[in-house]
Parts: C-alpha cells; sequence; structure tokens
C-alpha cells in the first residue's frame, strides 16, 4: 500500500478525516465535530507540524496523531496515532515515531516535558507506549466517596464561605473557568462557555436539583463544582461525578468547603446518593488526594501518564 503523509494544514477539509477516526476509535466519548476541531487549531495558533495524517493514494484517511503544548503545566502530551482497522501497523509506528522526534528536537522541548496519557482500560494503547520504551511517571485515580457520610460532618474552616449558584452566576462561572485555563480548549468561544452554564449546568441544577456549589475566598470566587448523575456511552451503570472542577491557583484547600458542599446538595436533593461521588485525581494532585483520604475513599487507577526514560 502506498501511503501518503502530510501536516495539517488549514481549509484543506482534513479535520473531517480526523474526526471520523477519532469517533471511530472513541465510541463511548462525546463525537467531535470537524468545526469543533477547526475552532480549536485556530484558537490554540497550532504548529502545522504536531498534526500528521497518513492517507492511501486516494487520499482515504489511514491514521492521525497529535501532540498538543500545555503551558499552564509546561507539558507537550504526544497522542496515541488513531488509525482505522485498514491501517499497517508500521504506518502507526512511523507516525509515533517521527512525530515523537520531532517534538524531541524543538526548542520548547528544553522547558516542557512529553507525556502520553493511556486510560488502564486501553490496553493496546498501554502496550504500544510500552513497546515504544516509554516508561511510567503518573498515575491518574478515581476516589470514591460516599455523599452520606460526608454529610454527616461540617466544615468549620473561616478561610472560605460557600453558596450555591444561581442563573445571575453565569458571568462569574465563565470568569472562574477561564482563569482556571484547563478547559477553555474544550469550547469554541466564549458564548460556547456561557451556552455550556446558562443550558445545562444552571438549567439542570434549577430542574434537578444538582446546583452548582460556589466557593468564595472574600469576595472573590476561587472554586467551584456541581454533582452529575452519568451514564458514559458503552457504560452499563450510571455515575455520579463532578460534572466540572475549576478553581484559581494557590486555592486548593478551597476543596474541603466544596466537598463537604456537594455532598449536601445530593443528600438534600436525594441526588445520586446511592451511587459513589468519583473524584478523578492525579498524583500530583497532592492537595485534593490529602482532602478525599480524610473519607476513607475506594482509589481505583484509572490513567498511566508515560514519558521518555531518561
Amino acid at each position: 500500500m502506498k501511503v501518503v503523509y502530510r501536516n495539517w494544514e488549514p481549509k484543506k477539509n482534513l479535520e473531517e478525516l480526523q474526526a471520523k477516526v477519532y469517533n471511530e476509535n472513541n465510541p463511548r466519548s462525546q463525537p467531535v465535530t470537524a468545526q469543533q476541531i477547526v475552532e480549536r487549531y485556530e484558537r490554540e495558533k497550532i504548529d502545522p507540524k504536531t498534526v500528521k495524517y497518513a492517507l492511501d493514494e486516494e487520499g482515504n484517511i489511514l491514521a492521525y496523531i497529535q501532540a498538543r503544548d500545555y503551558e499552564t503545566v509546561e507539558e507537550t502530551h504526544l497522542g496515541y496515532p488513531w488509525a482505522l482497522t485498514n491501517c499497517p501497523q508500521e504506518v502507526q509506528d512511523k507516525l509515533f515515531d517521527e512525530m515523537l522526534d520531532y517534538i524531541k528536537k524543538r526548542e520548547l522541548a528544553k522547558k516542557y516535558a512529553i507525556r502520553m496519557n493511556a486510560s488502564v482500560d486501553d490496553k493496546n494503547i498501554v502496550d504500544f507506549f510500552k513497546g515504544k520504551g516509554l516508561v511510567e511517571k503518573t498515575r491518574g485515580y478515581r476516589y470514591e466517596i460516599d455523599v452520606n457520610e460526608v454529610n454527616k460532618s461540617e466544615y468549620t474552616g473561616k478561610e472560605f464561605s460557600t453558596r450555591l449558584a444561581t442563573p445571575g452566576d453565569v458571568d462569574l462561572l465563565v470568569d472562574l473557568i477561564k482563569a482556571d485555563g484547563r478547559y477553555v480548549g474544550q469550547f469554541g468561544s466564549d458564548k460556547d462557555i456561557i451556552d455550556y452554564f446558562k443550558d445545562r449546568v444552571l438549567k439542570d441544577g434549577e430542574e434537578k436539583g444538582n446546583k452548582a456549589v460556589l466557593v468564595f475566598k472574600d469576595d472573590t470566587l476561587v472554586m467551584a463544582s456541581a454533582p452529575l448523575v452519568f451514564k458514559a456511552p458503552g457504560d452499563d451503570e450510571e455515575r455520579l461525578i463532578l460534572r466540572f472542577h475549576a478553581f484559581r491557583a494557590e486555592n486548593e484547600q478551597a476543596y474541603k468547603p466544596l466537598i463537604h458542599d456537594i455532598a449536601k446538595v445530593c443528600v438534600s436533593n436525594n441526588y445520586g446518593t446511592e451511587k459513589p461521588l468519583g473524584v478523578f485525581i492525579g498524583d500530583r494532585d497532592t492537595e485534593f488526594s490529602t482532602i478525599l483520604e480524610e473519607y476513607n475513599p475506594n482509589k481505583v487507577v484509572t490513567g498511566i501518564g508515560f514519558g521518555l526514560d531518561e
């Protein structure tokens, strides 16, 4: 098979091909659209060489790979080379090896660590990264805590105050999401962030009782989240999760009153109380994990972060 390799270029409809491959490989995830990819690339002003496609000689997509730079954590995340079933293994290997070689040679590599992330459930991806000589650097966990037990205790600290969100808090939440920085890439524009809170988070809170909790330090909103009973595509059972968790740096201790009030929201509205609250934490999030350990959680490994063996 003759294979043509090309980097991303704007206005070439490559995003349509990319969305097709990603969605076919990730049926349990929310489908992505070509337009979402276009908007994200425009917003992030990506290096075109950090996205590469493999096509057959007729221009049909076989596979693609992408690396993304994250300034807030000074890391470059290199993804798995997603491929269709007719893609030869050597094509995936070539995409990965050449992209890794490229990002290692960039000036940015002197400052940014290179990471590859995989779910522990994706054995093929874990084995692929291990086969490339990569080593485990970090782990991600799901802490499962009983909101009924948390609700029996009270937060007695004086540094933070809390209240439930109202429909008038959209601007506060948008500002917090921007200050956090981790979620911005999931939205195409400020309007998308506004619509997310107005039409989903805050609307659900009014209709279903799973209101968002706001944590303040003096008059500044420093942390927010909301509970959500959620069933992922392909899952057999619903889960209780934090639908988002946004915060301002240096305010990690606000997590304690947040968790207490999330539990209170669930119990007072009989919302998801028969399920443990699943909170996803990396092993570098030491302040958050220390707080969660107080509630005797069930701790489940969910992800592995790989890096270079150096």
